[in-house]
């Protein structure tokens, strides 16, 4: 029985985040003044994207107010700083508002940032880059633990139980890692006060994509390239799978 079909019509909630590791490592309290001068950049060249920095004296990151007139705004961090490098956070639907956004093609994002990156961090090397999308799908009233358990183990797992699943499913050049766990949608319940009742049920599911090699440091070409496969991988190749129609040996 095949039950629930994954599709992009059941996506909630969905925030794509691009990662580039960086080496040297980097060292923000040594970096201040760079980062500063990066972020002026891209909040000139990216306003839909890029708004304000925020700067403490461990931490850096940039922030977007979204607006949804008549459903209210969201604030939210764009770009964080790890020691490992930088991340893009690129928010495509947010369940709060139930409001998509128009940020435009991810490739066209990044060939901008590597743009201001490379200006400013000229001493740093991309060895890896990665693209994560996370989902939120809605399943509805179908129990999003008991989906994934029959679909995914040959276990059975009661309503009250926990289920989390993570596969990679590499080939030559990519890692390509997807895990999924379920979720729920809670509303308070209008007859009995302080009390939460389920509202629809659903599945979480994030898709790390990356390079495999890390042996020599990435020029740009290379970048749009895992951008661009690992976008074609979640367009199709992701719902093969989540809907176990693709071949069991790729």
């Amino acid at each position: 029985m095949r039950g629930f079909e994954f599709a992009p019509s059941h996506i909630e909630d969905h925030v794509e985040k691009i990662g580039l590791d960086v080496r040297p490592v980097i060292e923000y309290k040594l970096e201040k003044v760079k980062f500063f001068a990066f972020a002026n950049d891209l909040v000139e060249k990216r306003p839909q994207l890029f708004e304000s920095s925020v700067q403490s004296p461990t931490d850096f990151n940039i922030r977007k107010k979204f607006i949804f007139p008549g459903k209210g705004e969201g604030d939210l961090v764009t770009l964080a700083v790890s020691g490992r490098g930088i991340v893009f956070i690129l928010p495509r639907k947010i369940s709060l508002f139930e409001e998509e956004t128009d940020l435009g093609r991810s490739e066209d994002i990044i060939a901008d940032c590597l743009q201001y990156f490379r200006k400013h961090f000229g001493q740093k090397k991309i060895i890896r880059v990665g693209q994560v999308n996370e989902y939120i799908f809605n399943v509805g009233q179908e129990e999003s633990i008991k989906l994934l358990a029959e679909r995914f183990t040959k276990m059975s797992v009661p309503p009250n139980g926990e289920l989390r699943i993570r596969i990679n499913r590499p080939d030559d050049d990519y890692n390509r890692i997807i895990q999924m766990e379920p979720v729920q949608k809670r509303e308070r319940a209008p007859e009995i006060p302080g009390v939460e009742q389920i509202a629809a049920y659903g599945v979480k599911v994030a898709v790390d994509f990356n390079n495999r090699d890390m042996s020599q440091p990435l020029k740009e070409e290379r970048i749009q390239a895992i951008i661009y496969a690992s976008s074609q991988f979640n367009n199709k190749e992701l719902y093969e799978f989540l809907n176990c129609s693709c071949g069991g040996d790729e």
